[in-house]
C-alpha cells in the first residue's frame, strides 16, 4: 500500500490466494458458520418455511443485512486508510443491500403483489445498476464529495421508495413482460460490467478484486432469478446458492481486506515510530555535541585570554596553557571532524546493542592535566596527582566525562573542594571525582544517568550525565555514583594497561619538555591548587 494525493492505495494485482498473513481458511469457515447459522435457526424455529420456497425467502432475508455488514467493513477501511477507491466500494454495496433488503422484505409479507409487479422492480434496477457501474468506473479519478456510506443509504432508500411505491400502486408488469425481460437482459450485461469494473479497480491486490467480481457475478444472478416467480425447485435452488456464495466472497473479500489494510497501517505506524526516534536521536546527536563543544571553548576561552596577559602570566605558566590549549584544540578539532567520541551519536532503535567497543590506550595523566589546567583557568581549583596510570578505552571519552564531572562539581556546586584521584586496583584502573558539596538528592539518583534527569533545583539541562555515562558504556568502560554522606563521588573504570615508568624530576617541573607522543607516563606536572 502506498500514499499519494489520492490517500492510501492498494498494491498492484499479484496472486489471487488471500497471503497467510492476512486470511486463512479458519476465517472463511467462520464467515461460513456466521452466515448459515441464522438461516438454520430460523428453519428450526419456523417449521413451515421448510420448504425451497421458504428457504429462498429466508435466504433473502439474510443476503443484503449480511452485504450491508460487508459495506461497513469497506466503510471502516475507507476510514483507516483514506482509498477512494474503497470509499466508492462501501457506497455500492450500501446502496446494493439498502434497495434489496427493502424488496427482500417486500417478498416475504406481501408475495403476490411482488412477483405480480417484479417486472417493475426489474426495470427500476436497471438505472440503479447504471449508477452503480458509473461510480465504480470513476473511483479512482473522482474523490467523494460527501460520506460515502450516507450517499449509499440514500440513494438504496431512493431506490427501495421508488420500488416500494410502484409495488404498491403501479400496475401488473410480470416478468414475462417484453420490457421485464429486455431489463432482465441489459441487467445480465451491466452486472457483468460491475463484476468486470470491480476486477479492474486501480490499486486492489487480486485476491481482492477477483472476490469482489465473482460476488457481484452471483449477487446479480441472484437477485435475476428471486424475482422470478414459479422458477421451480431448481430456480429456488439456483437462488439460494448463489445468494450464500455471494454473501461468502463479499464479507470474506471486505474482511480480509480490512485486515490487510490494519497491517499496513501498523507497518506504516512501526516505520514512523522509527523516523521519530532517529529524529530524536539525532537532536540528542546535536545537543551533546554543542554540550561538549560549549565545555571545551570555555577552557579554551579563558585561557586564550590569559595568554594575552603576556606581563602577568609567568613563563612556565604559559608552556602549561599553550600546551592545554594544543591538546583542548585538538580534541576540539576531532569531535567537529566527526573523528572524535562516536558515541556522541545516540543510536539507532534497531542498531542498539550491536556496536562493539572502540578501545585503545589511555594515558590519564595526558588525558587529565589539560582539563586540570582548563579548570584551574576559570578560576576552578583542582586537586590532582599524576600517577602514572594507564588503561584501555577511549581518550577523546574518557576527557569529556572527567571534564563533565568537574564542570558540574563547580556549577551546582560552587566554591566546593574538587579532588581527582587515579588508583589502579587489579586488572582496573579507576578516575574518581569527588566534590565535597551538597550532593545529588536521594530521589534523583536511582535515573541520574537517564536523559533530561536533574534534581529540583537545578538549572542544567540533564545532558551531561547521560552523555558521560552514554561515553563511557560504548567504549567498555563505566561510571558510577558512590553514595556518601557529603558531596558527590563519581568513579570511572577501566580496563588496566600495562605501566611504564615515570617521569624524571626535571620532567615534573617542565611538561613542555615532553611531548604529547611520548610514552612517559608522568609528562604533566603535578596540580594542587588553591583559591
Amino acid at each position: 500500500m502506498t500514499t499519494g494525493g489520492a490517500g492510501t492505495r492498494w498494491i498492484a494485482h499479484g496472486p489471487t490466494r488471500y497471503p497467510r498473513q492476512v486470511w486463512t481458511a479458519r476465517a472463511s469457515a467462520l464467515v461460513l458458520v456466521m452466515v448459515v447459522a441464522p438461516l438454520v435457526g430460523t428453519l428450526l424455529i419456523t417449521p413451515e418455511l421448510r420448504s425451497i420456497g421458504g428457504l429462498a425467502t429466508v435466504t433473502q432475508l439474510l443476503v443484503y443485512p449480511t452485504v450491508m455488514g460487508a459495506s461497513i467493513l469497506l466503510y471502516v477501511q475507507y476510514r483507516l486508510t483514506d482509498s477512494n477507491v474503497v470509499g466508492w466500494l462501501a457506497l455500492c454495496l450500501t446502496e446494493y443491500s439498502v434497495q434489496g433488503a427493502a424488496l427482500a422484505g417486500l417478498r416475504a409479507s406481501e408475495p403476490d403483489a411482488f412477483f405480480n409487479r417484479a417486472g417493475w422492480t426489474l426495470i427500476i434496477d436497471f438505472p440503479a445498476a447504471l449508477l452503480i457501474l458509473g461510480c465504480l468506473r470513476l473511483s479512482d479519478r473522482v474523490r467523494h464529495a460527501a460520506d460515502p456510506l450516507a450517499v449509499g443509504l440514500l440513494l438504496g432508500l431512493l431506490v427501495a421508495g421508488v420500488n416500494l411505491g410502484v409495488n404498491r400502486f403501479g400496475g401488473e408488469l410480470l416478468t414475462t413482460d417484453p420490457a421485464a425481460v429486455a431489463a432482465q437482459v441489459a441487467l445480465v450485461v451491466v452486472g457483468c460490467g460491475i463484476a468486470r469494473a470491480a476486477y479492474l479497480l486501480d490499486g486492489l491486490p487480486a485476491w481482492f478484486s477477483a472476490r469482489l467480481g465473482a460476488g457481484t457475478i452471483a449477487l446479480v444472478v441472484n437477485r435475476a432469478v428471486s424475482t422470478q416467480d414459479a422458477v421451480g425447485a431448481l430456480g429456488e435452488t439456483v437462488a439460494i446458492v448463489t445468494g450464500i456464495v455471494g454473501v461468502l466472497l463479499m464479507v470474506n473479500a471486505a474482511g480480509a481486506g480490512l485486515r490487510h489494510a490494519v497491517q499496513q497501517q501498523h507497518l506504516s505506524l512501526l516505520a514512523l515510530t522509527d523516523q521519530v526516534a532517529v529524529m530524536q536521536a539525532d537532536e540528542r546527536d546535536v545537543r551533546a555535541r554543542l554540550h561538549e563543544i560549549t565545555n571545551s571553548l570555555a577552557g579554551i576561552a579563558v585561557a586564550s585570554s590569559l595568554l594575552h596577559q603576556q606581563d602577568e602570566v609567568p613563563a612556565a605558566k604559559r608552556r602549561q596553557l599553550e600546551r592545554m590549549l594544543d591538546s583542548e584544540a585538538g580534541r576540539l578539532s576531532r569531535l567537529l571532524a566527526g573523528k572524535g567520541n562516536d558515541a556522541l551519536s545516540e543510536p539507532s532503535p534497531r542498531a542498539q546493542g550491536t556496536s562493539e567497543a572502540r578501545q585503545s590506550l589511555v594515558d590519564l595523566d595526558e588525558v587529565i592535566w589539560p582539563l586540570v589546567t582548563a579548570q584551574e583557568a576559570l578560576g576552578r581549583p583542582v586537586d590532582w596527582h599524576p600517577t602514572g596510570h594507564r588503561g584501555l578505552g577511549d581518550p577523546d571519552a574518557v576527557a569529556e566525562v572527567v571534564n563533565i564531572l568537574l564542570d558540574n562539581a563547580a556549577r551546582h556546586a560552587p566554591g566546593s573542594h574538587s579532588v581527582v584521584e587515579v588508583t589502579r586496583h587489579g586488572d582496573t584502573v579507576e578516575v574518581i571525582v569527588r566534590d565535597d558539596g551538597p550532593g545529588i538528592p536521594a530521589e534523583v539518583r536511582h535515573h541520574l544517568f537517564e536523559w533530561g534527569s536533574r534534581g529540583p533545583h537545578s538549572e542544567g539541562q540533564g545532558i551531561g550525565l547521560h552523555l558521560a555515562h552514554r561515553l563511557m558504556a560504548a567504549t567498555g568502560s563505566s561510571l558510577r555514583l558512590e553514595t556518601q554522606d557529603v558531596g558527590n563521588t563519581f568513579v570511572i573504570s577501566l580496563s588496566a594497561a600495562e605501566e611504564t615508568t615515570t617521569c624524571t624530576p626535571s620532567e615534573r617541573r617542565d611538561p613542555t619538555r615532553v611531548s604529547s607522543s611520548s610514552r612517559t607516563t608522568c609528562s604533566s606536572p603535578s596540580h594542587s591548587s588553591s583559591p
